[in-house]
């Protein structure tokens, strides 16, 4: 089963692992995961390995810190998180990539990556168009954003979890981030 999963995480990674689903959440939802917990971040694209009527197997795909195992990332920078978990052994690891399959209900999927980032966008576009007209995300690498966005938050006074989301946002839409817009 192990060599199974490993294969499926090569497979995976090397496909670019082209979301079909997208979790959908105001905010990270707790799931149970084994004996565990795991946190799933809106916006985080997914693939569904099964389904039944309520609930969805899905598998989600990125990289893993070597200083910490129970983060998963979109990116090999390790900006966008993906997904945290309260075992050292939830996500399988080869090298620095990870796999992670969790059930979660059908009412946090969606298909729509708009719908998806929906609530991380609305932040972004109410506090960073209080002085300037929004900026084009993906004209910055993420670590643009980082110093961009520092240099101007405190104009807009965003609260912590305000920052968080717009950071999500930022990174997520980024020249080199995972969501590309749609004309």
């Amino acid at each position: 089963m192990k060599l199974l999963t490993q294969v499926l995480l090569l497979c995976l990674i090397s496909l670019g692992l082209q979301a079909s689903m997208y979790i959908y959440v105001e905010e990270g939802v707790k799931l149970p995961l084994l004996d565990g917990e795991v946190t799933l971040y809106s916006g985080t694209p997914v693939e569904v390995a099964s389904s039944t009527e309520d609930s969805s197997k899905i598998i989600l795909a990125g990289y893993v810190s070597s200083s910490d195992k129970t983060k998963l990332y979109a990116t090999q920078n390790l900006k966008l998180l993906l997904a945290t978990t309260k075992k050292d052994d939830a996500i399988n690891i080869n090298a620095n990539k990870g796999v992670l399959e969790v059930n979660i209900s059908k009412d946090n999927l969606t298909d729509d990556s708009e719908e998806a980032w929906e609530t991380t966008a609305e932040r972004f576009y109410e506090k960073c168009t209080q002085c300037h007209a929004a900026k084009v995300v993906e004209e910055h690498t993420m670590l643009e954003w980082e110093g961009l966005y520092g240099s101007m938050k405190e104009f807009a006074k965003p609260t912590d979890e305000d920052t968080s989301y717009i950071l999500r946002f930022l990174r997520a839409y980024s020249k080199d981030g995972i969501v590309k817009e749609v004309d």
